[in-house]
């Protein structure tokens, strides 16, 4: 049987080589399309994880204005004075009803007090006597810009002097919590700043819990602020984090 030419048989060599030419870049031209597609989708994906990563961590813009600008630098620094002018000298500082507890004391002490001033007792423990030996009731004046946590007229009052990076005020802040847990509507508490000047995150942190106030978040804050200094990783761009995760603005 006789075979039937091929296309490529009438042609020149010169022609052949030029056709082979044209295949080529063809080929190239279609290679080369189907890669660009895939790198554009690529980057269409990309863009799409990012904005949704910027979702998440992206800086909520009230909140960044209030801490960059330090909207409430001078309400810490005024609440670092009232401790001072009622006697702090160290974080953690709770007065409860005017007693101060200082330091990070167990659960069970502060309980003790709690449950004494409930009663309607005077507490009288050792723990809380000053250098003195003695047992000083402090008039607590009306704190500014105040937000309370547990009952309105709650007989018993905690106010905490803290330090977000003092490692005792973050052992204690569980106590305080368990506190809040335990006894409800029966107490209130509100937390007060004491930034001590070689922790060089407090201020800031400070600043932050305020910003986060503002915006109606208190000790969802207060927690989140401990968790960033027990794990040493306080920073301005962590709180702006923190206020992402709760929603703040």
């Amino acid at each position: 049987m006789e075979k039937k030419n091929n296309m490529l048989s009438s042609f020149s060599n010169s022609q052949v080589f030029i056709f082979g030419i044209v295949a080529g870049v063809l080929v190239l031209c279609t290679v080369g399309f189907f890669i660009l597609l895939g790198m554009m989708m690529t980057d269409s994906t990309t863009a799409s994880d990012n904005t949704g990563l910027s979702a998440l961590e992206g800086n909520p813009e009230q909140f960044s204005e209030c801490l960059d600008t330090g909207k409430y630098a001078s309400a810490v620094k005024a609440d670092l004075q009232l401790g001072s002018s009622l006697g702090v000298r160290g974080t953690p500082a709770t007065f409860i009803n005017g007693y101060l507890v200082s330091g990070a004391l167990p659960y069970d002490a502060v309980k003790q007090v709690v449950d004494t001033l409930l009663a309607g007792n005077e507490p009288n423990f050792d723990f809380l006597k000053n250098d003195n030996g003695e047992i000083v009731k402090t008039d607590i004046p009306e704190l500014p810009n105040v937000v309370w946590v547990g009952g309105k007229d709650a007989k018993v009052t905690l106010v905490e002097f803290s330090d977000f990076e003092c490692p005792y005020c973050g052992r204690f802040a569980p106590t305080v919590d368990q506190i809040l847990a335990d006894y409800g509507d029966k107490i209130k508490f509100t937390f007060r700043h004491f930034p001590l000047s070689f922790h060089t995150h407090a201020q800031k942190a400070a600043e932050a819990f305020e910003c986060a106030k503002e915006q109606g978040i208190t000790m969802e804050m207060h927690d989140k602020l401990f968790e960033l200094s027990n794990s040493g990783t306080m920073s301005v761009d962590n709180y702006k984090k923190a206020a992402t995760e709760l929603g703040l603005k």
